[in-house]
């Protein structure tokens, strides 16, 4: 695994990009597909990937890196490679520059120093609850302060709110064994 950083014209590059060799999960939110990938290079900006499938530019997709977490962004072909420019804010865009940083000098060991919440493996079993009221059966796959992993047969729709517990989450993407959804935080109201 090759953890140099390469940047044949940074007067060119805004962000930094690292190459290394870490696999990848895109995510197709229009036709709801998972297409295994590898990264090639990564920036604050997006990831240079390598893919069986091809990646027709200019649509919308989801990547998953372990270790480094969730990133939405769009295809572009770059010399012939697919990159998926990222569309994230700042705040996450800082994060996972300093992520890329500790995994230059630490390797993924590294970068999970960095997550803003650890993720905490789960062996539970629960129930969650749809916005329609249908309870549906899950085992939680790990926790964290964010979010969920659960395996579960039933498959919400991405955006929906559903009920875990006492704690409303949002469907944020479908994997092999279920869904993962994002805590929804109640806004105060203001004075």
């Amino acid at each position: 695994m090759s953890k140099c950083a390469s940047s044949s014209s940074p007067e060119r590059r805004k962000f930094e990009r690292v190459s290394l060799s870490l696999k990848g999960l895109l995510f197709d939110p229009g036709d709801e597909t998972e297409i295994d990938c590898e990264l090639v290079g990564l920036s604050g900006g997006g990831a240079a990937l390598k893919s069986e499938r091809e990646l027709p530019p200019g649509k919308h997709m989801v990547l998953y890196i372990e270790g480094f977490g969730r990133f939405e962004g769009t295809t572009v072909l770059n010399s012939g490679t697919p990159v998926l420019n990222f569309t994230i804010g700042e705040l996450k865009r800082k994060r996972l520059t300093e992520m890329l940083h500790q995994f230059v000098s630490r390797g993924l060991p590294g970068v999970t120093d960095v997550r803003q919440y650890a993720r905490s493996p789960s062996s539970s079993s629960g129930e969650i609850i749809r916005e329609n009221g249908d309870r549906v059966t899950c085992d939680i796959l790990d926790i964290s302060l964010d979010g969920a992993s659960l395996k579960t047969e039933g498959r919400p729709s991405i955006g929906e709110v559903i009920q875990l517990g006492r704690c409303p989450g949002r469907v944020v993407r479908h994997h092999r064994h279920g869904i993962a959804i994002q805590y929804v935080r109640a806004v105060p109201p203001a004075d």
